[in-house]
C-alpha cells in the first residue's frame, strides 16, 4: 500500500441531471486505474465528499476501525466506536468510475454536502475532495490556528 497516492490539483465540473461528476483523468489514474473500477465516496467532516480509491478504503480507512474496535477497552468506548462506523457507513457510497471518467453520487449525498449544478473537485493526497463552490471559498478563507502545520513545508 502506497504511504501517499499524490493526488493533487484542482478542477472545476457541472454536475449533470443524473448527479454525475467528473474526475480529471490524473486523478482517476491513481483512484481508478482501469475502466470501471470502485471507489469509495464518503461525507467529509466539513460538508464535502471523499472520493477514496477502494483499496485505500478498505486496506487504511475500514483498518483503522478494525484495530480500534480489537483495542477497545470497555464498552463505552465500544459504544462510541460503533456509532462512528454507523455514522461512517451510513454517509458512505460505493461507485463505479464509468468509461468516461465519471462517479455517480447519490442525490442524498450530494444534498448534504450542498452540491447542486458545480462542483470543484480537488486532489487532498490520499484522497479526492469534492466541494460545493460557496463551502469551499467560506472553508478556504476561515481563519483558523494553522500552527499544526510548522512541520509542512512547501
Amino acid at each position: 500500500m502506497l504511504k501517499s497516492f499524490g493526488l493533487t490539483g484542482r478542477n472545476d465540473y457541472k454536475v449533470d441531471a443524473k448527479g454525475r461528476i467528473n474526475l480529471p483523468p490524473r486523478m482517476r489514474k491513481i483512484l481508478a486505474p482501469e475502466t470501471y473500477d470502485e471507489v469509495v465516496i464518503s461525507m467529509g467532516s466539513k460538508g464535502h465528499l471523499s472520493v477514496f480509491n477502494k483499496d485505500y478504503w478498505v486496506g487504511t480507512i475500514q483498518q483503522n476501525i478494525i484495530d480500534q474496535v480489537d483495542n477497545v477497552e470497555n464498552q463505552e468506548n465500544w459504544d462510541a466506536i460503533q456509532r462512528a462506523i454507523h455514522r461512517l457507513s451510513e454517509n458512505s457510497h460505493m461507485s463505479t468510475v464509468d468509461s468516461q471518467g465519471r462517479i455517480n453520487v447519490p442525490g442524498w449525498l450530494l444534498e448534504k454536502a450542498g452540491i447542486t449544478k458545480e462542483a470543484i473537485v480537488v486532489g487532498a493526497v490520499d484522497r479526492v475532495s469534492v466541494w460545493a463552490p460557496e463551502r469551499y471559498g467560506a472553508w478556504l478563507d476561515k481563519e483558523e490556528d494553522d500552527s499544526s502545520l510548522t512541520g509542512i513545508y512547501i
